[in-house]
Parts: C-alpha cells; sequence; structure tokens
C-alpha cells in the first residue's frame, strides 16, 4: 500500500544544507494502523508531509498503490492531496461559521466516492452535534469533526500529525480509540506521527526516526487496546 525506498529530502538555508529525511526506507500496508515515533527534530513531520504530497521528496520513490508519487506532476499531486489522502492535525483548522456537518460535507464534496457526512459524524460520536459551530464543541469533539472530515473524503491513507497534542488524556485515549477503530471498520492506513511513546503500544507497525534516520521499524503481532495503556 505504501512504500518508501531511499528517500532523502534536503533543505537549503543560504550555504547551509540540512537533511531532514536522509535514505527513508519502510512498508505499511493496508488497513495497518501505523505510529512513526521520534523527538522533535527527527524528521517524522517531513516524512509525514511527502506522503501527503505537500512536499516533495529530494530523491527516492515513494509508491502509493502501485504508483510512484514522486513524478507526479503538480496537478497529479493537487488530486492525490484531494481524493487519496485524509489528513488530521493537532489543531483541528475547522471553519468556525460552519456547523460540524458543513465542515465535513465540504471535504466530502471534493472526493471521488465521499462517504455521507452525517453518518460519518454519527460514526464518530457526534449524533446529537451535527448542527453545532466549532466554537460549541469540546477540543475533543473538534477533533471528531476533524477526523469525520478526513474519512468522509473516502481516502486511501489517513495521515495524522499529533492528533492528541491539544487534548487531555482521557480525550486522547478517545480519538486514538477512534482512530484505531477507522483503520479497522474501513480498512484504511492510518499513520500517526507523534512523540508519545506511549501511542505506539496500539500500532500494527511502529516505525522509530531519530536524527532523520530509520533507527527501528517493528511489526507488532499483538498491539495493546486503548485501555491497556499505561499512560
Amino acid at each position: 500500500m505504501v512504500k518508501l525506498i531511499d528517500v532523502t529530502k534536503k533543505y537549503v538555508l543560504g550555504e547551509q544544507e540540512i537533511i531532514a529525511n536522509d535514505h527513508i526506507n519502510f512498508e505499511v500496508q493496508q488497513g495497518e494502523l501505523c505510529v512513526i515515533l521520534g523527538p522533535s527534530g527527527a524528521g517524522k513531520t517531513t516524512i509525514l508531509n511527502i506522503l501527503g504530497g505537500m512536499d516533495v521528496a529530494t530523491s527516492g520513490t515513494i509508491m502509493i498503490d502501485d504508483k510512484d508519487i514522486t513524478k507526479f506532476s503538480a496537478k497529479e499531486l493537487t488530486n492525490y492531496r484531494r481524493h487519496d489522502v485524509g489528513f488530521v492535525f493537532q489543531f483541528y483548522n475547522l471553519m468556525p461559521q460552519l456547523t460540524a456537518l458543513d465542515n465535513v460535507e465540504i471535504a466530502s464534496e471534493i472526493g471521488k466516492e465521499p462517504l455521507d457526512a452525517k453518518e460519518v459524524l454519527i460514526q464518530v460520536g457526534l449524533s446529537d452535534r451535527i448542527h453545532n459551530f466549532p466554537s460549541q464543541l469540546s477540543g475533543g469533539e473538534q477533533q471528531r469533526v476533524s477526523i469525520a472530515r478526513a474519512i468522509a473524503k473516502n481516502p486511501k491513507i489517513l495521515l495524522c500529525d499529533e492528533p492528541t497534542g491539544a487534548l487531555d488524556i482521557e480525550t486522547g485515549k478517545q480519538i486514538l480509540e477512534l482512530l484505531y477503530d477507522t483503520s479497522k471498520t474501513f480498512n484504511k492506513t492510518v499513520i500517526i506521527v507523534t512523540h508519545n511513546q506511549a501511542i505506539a503500544q496500539i500500532a500494527d507497525r511502529v516505525i522509530t526516526v531519530r536524527n532523520g534516520r530509520v533507527a527501528s521499524n517493528r511489526q507488532q503481532s499483538k498491539p495493546k487496546r486503548i485501555n491497556e495503556v499505561i499512560w
């Protein structure tokens, strides 16, 4: 489903060259929940941005469903972001003047085979908050809308950058449970970038990144459920 082969990303700042990713190699299968773990500055968010088509690798190959996105034109990358990738960020990026339903419907309208926005909101536990505005929702509820918005596009991959970083522990656990269920219920590839080592316990695959390189890549045959994790 997702395969990175010798992916390197370099940035040039004046006369200085910064290597954010240094020959990254890993695979993630369809339906897996993968956690990319590492400290700030390790290069994990750069991996996510390249996977999501928001940044371009300097070299290497990225295969998504047997298509090399590193060879995509600007238009092809736009279509890839629009149809194949769902994004969930630490901050929810909801449109404040729109209801939860409207926020999700806007995203679903650009998908090729979108899911019903109202049904997705019900599935993420917001059946009684569908017509509320973001200002009327708690942080956890806003993140649920953000996840619903990503799911409603019916993407191939769900990319999550510190999705629980702005939430308290109990709310964060609920969001992780939702992401886990999304992976299994919808058979979606879910990739979570985080510095929180506890989150790695729920993953099917854990990739640790240090100094721009993959330090370890392990598959967990029996990942823990949220209620089994010690936070």
